[in-house]
């Protein structure tokens, strides 16, 4: 039994030394592991949030808009009947139909023409400058956005 008494002796000896440390552990080296257990969760949880954001961002619907086209209107007629385009305003004389300003080709691909307002000298709309009397047109065009015609397809379900 002296071998059996010896082991349980020898087992309670190193418990007693281990129990210690758990009881009453050194406090500062602790607190100075501290960070290693915690900046792996702040680190997790900071990515999954991210992530989170992030997959909203790439799958949240955006605003469908259309643009719509600017459509050239057709030119009145003079009392001769032939067609007047005003001065200052792309055109195309073989559709005799006037363009928005800032257009510089038909919807067939022609170039337009274009007349200056200050000496009606008649040129090509891509070019700015008049080459008569050096007026510059610089127009910018507004973009025309459409508005859906309805819901979307799908129902309440999908808005």
């Amino acid at each position: 039994m002296s071998e059996i008494a010896a082991a349980i002796a020898g087992f309670f000896a190193w418990l007693s030394t281990i129990v210690p440390a758990f009881v009453t552990p050194d406090w500062a080296a602790l607190i100075g592991l501290l960070p290693l257990f915690i900046a792996p969760l702040v680190l997790l949880w900071l990515l999954s949030t991210g992530g989170i954001w992030a997959l909203v961002g790439i799958t949240k619907r955006g605003a469908q808009l259309k643009i719509g086209a600017p459509l050239p209107t057709p030119a009145p007629l003079g009392a001769d009947g032939r067609p007047h385009f005003p001065a200052g305003r792309p055109y195309a004389a073989s559709e005799a139909a006037i363009y928005p300003n800032g257009s510089t080709r038909s919807l067939r691909g022609e170039p337009l023409l274009i007349a200056c307002p200050s000496c009606l000298a008649v040129r090509v709309a891509e070019r700015s400058t008049c080459d008569a009397c050096g007026l510059e047109l610089r127009a910018r065009t507004l973009i025309a956005v459409e508005r859906p015609a309805g819901p979307p397809p799908g129902g309440a379900a999908r808005a």
